[in-house]
């Protein structure tokens, strides 16, 4: 009887610890809240937008990118960084690049971008996909949608790790 009941608990126990095991959980989450209050400086605008993104165990990070409600037409978008909530910085990641699997649509207050990008390789001639999931799991990247009228960037959402 007590060796069953120490068996179960043996089994209960390595059970647990299996769940507990991060090790097995591959995917990386990471999201942001675009708006002008995040910009820097701060822009008026009623416009919204929504970035989440999903690293997995090949280290290819897919991403959706969703906006609306601009003051004029959207004409750039990108990941910039390293930055934190209150600077700016380059850009990292052109969502425009369908050679690279990246598309979005523009040309209107509202739009959609989807894509991959592949952390294994360069990501550009200043930036490694190495250096880009770093400034990503420190939250030192921020996703910016940009306009006719606020050339400089319209709604911003600094990408938090999930």
């Amino acid at each position: 009887m007590h060796r069953a009941i120490r068996m179960g608990s043996l089994v209960a126990s390595a059970a647990l610890a299996f769940a507990c095991d991060s090790s097995t959980d591959t995917k990386v989450s990471y999201a942001a809240s675009l708006s002008g209050a995040n910009e820097v400086p701060a822009v008026t605008s009623s416009g919204t937008g929504t970035f989440t993104a999903t690293l997995d165990e090949n280290n290819v990070l897919t991403y959706n990118l969703t906006f609306t409600g601009l003051t004029s037409n959207s004409i750039l978008a990108h990941i910039h960084g390293p930055a934190s909530t209150t600077v700016s910085s380059g850009v990292l990641v052109d969502f425009n690049n369908a050679a690279a699997g990246r598309i979005i649509t523009f040309g209107s207050p509202s739009g959609t971008g989807s894509g991959t990008i592949d952390l294994k390789l360069a990501i550009n001639a200043n930036v490694s996909g190495d250096s880009l999931r770093k400034l990503l799991d420190l939250g030192l990247t921020y996703v910016n949608v940009h306009t006719t009228v606020n050339q400089g960037g319209e709604i911003r959402g600094q990408v938090i790790k999930q």
